[in-house]
């Protein structure tokens, strides 16, 4: 009997159709456990940006146990603080929709001040329905903004088709959150240990390519996103700092929501902006100049100092590889594809430089 199946799986084509179905197999597995995977994922994720930190904890003589507490605490409290910034910003945002035609009373008295000529000019029919128009679209785009802000919410309410339902999807998320916590901490617990289990599952001819690899990916993918949430961090403070010193209200939500859409880089002071000059707008006139200042400033300082010193060494990327790759990855998958991009280009780059020039292949023709 065993030699009869040694001759049937001596086929190629049996151990061929033996590989296919074992492959079908893994994907409909993979298919219907797709949430525990991603869960999975998330938390192997969050662990392994953690894991510098408590290495360095370790070696101040922290114990490991206690780092992974400390480290829940500052999250917990940093995300009662951007609900606080959050829901201050919707607030604010929704009121100040109803707001905007008074906002731009200014440029009334403004155009009052103006010589004669200019006065008529200003007062003609045409300007005012300009006026009209940019006070409608201001109301749009400010609408927008707020739209978007909110978005996860109604987006959250809408998974039911009633109450119950809506009630369902949010237990079902809270308790798929609360797993992924868990699974966090116990990660970062014992996550030099698993690193170590993963290698070892390896066949040990691969294991020194696959523990060189990882120490690349490491460096270009784990140094990139480290470095660009210190980024987004100063970006944060600096716009949060420049916009409180020029008296803008909120300042201090404006700076957390920059730090935060700056993950993806040079986003963060796009959209912040725009509630910037409007809330500038219900101060005074020549605040928007002092708005502008602020971002002008935070960009140069993202692109010339914080993302140079900071980045540069983990990803050594031109800035226009860093745009046209945010652009694609925005294009092919949203904003997850714009957040991660660089990191892949990054690591595809070191596997170009470490593997592909040096090869026989580049220097002698394949």
């Amino acid at each position: 009997m065993r030699k009869a199946l040694l001759e049937v799986w001596a086929n190629p084509y049996v151990r061929v159709g033996v590989l296919l179905l074992g492959l079908l197999a893994a994907y409909l597995l993979l298919a219907r456990t797709t949430a525990v995977w991603v869960g999975f994922l998330i938390a192997y994720t969050l662990a392994y940006l953690v894991d510098p930190l408590l290495r360095r904890l370790q070696r101040h003589g922290v114990g490991r146990a206690f780092g992974v507490l400390l480290v829940y605490a500052l999250f917990f409290l940093f995300a009662g603080l951007a609900s606080v910034l959050l829901v201050e910003v919707v607030a604010q945002l929704s009121q100040l929709s109803e707001r905007i035609p008074q906002a731009l009373k200014p440029l009334d008295g403004w155009i009052d001040r103006l010589p004669a000529v200019l006065r008529r000019w200003a007062e003609a029919p045409e300007v005012q329905a300009v006026l009209v128009y940019t006070t409608d679209g201001l109301k749009a785009l400010l609408q927008g903004f707020s739209d978007l802000l909110v978005s996860w919410l109604g987006a959250l309410l809408s998974q039911g088709g009633n109450l119950i339902a809506g009630l369902a999807a949010l237990a079902g998320g809270l308790l798929q959150l609360f797993v992924v916590f868990v699974i966090t901490g116990y990660l970062m617990v014992d996550f030099p240990r698993i690193n170590a289990a993963l290698s070892e599952a390896l066949p040990r001819p691969w294991q020194p390519l696959a523990l060189e690899l990882a120490g690349k990916l490491d460096r270009a993918v784990g140094g990139y996103i480290r470095g660009q949430l210190l980024v987004a961090a100063l970006v944060g403070l600096v716009v949060g700092l420049g916009l409180w010193l020029s008296g803008v209200p909120m300042a201090a939500a404006l700076g957390f929501i920059a730090g935060v859409f700056n993950l993806v880089p040079y986003l963060g002071v796009v959209v912040s902006i725009v509630p910037a000059v409007l809330l500038a707008l219900t101060v005074a006139f020549w605040k928007v100049l002092a708005v502008l200042v602020v971002f002008a400033v935070a960009n140069q300082l993202e692109a010339n100092l914080f993302s140079p010193f900071i980045l540069g060494r983990a990803t050594e990327l031109h800035p226009v590889t860093v745009v046209l790759a945010i652009l694609a990855g925005a294009s092919l998958f949203g904003l997850w594809g714009a957040m991660l991009a660089v990191p892949v280009v990054a690591f595809a780059k070191v596997l170009y430089t470490d593997y592909y020039l040096p090869s026989r292949c580049h220097e002698q023709g394949c």
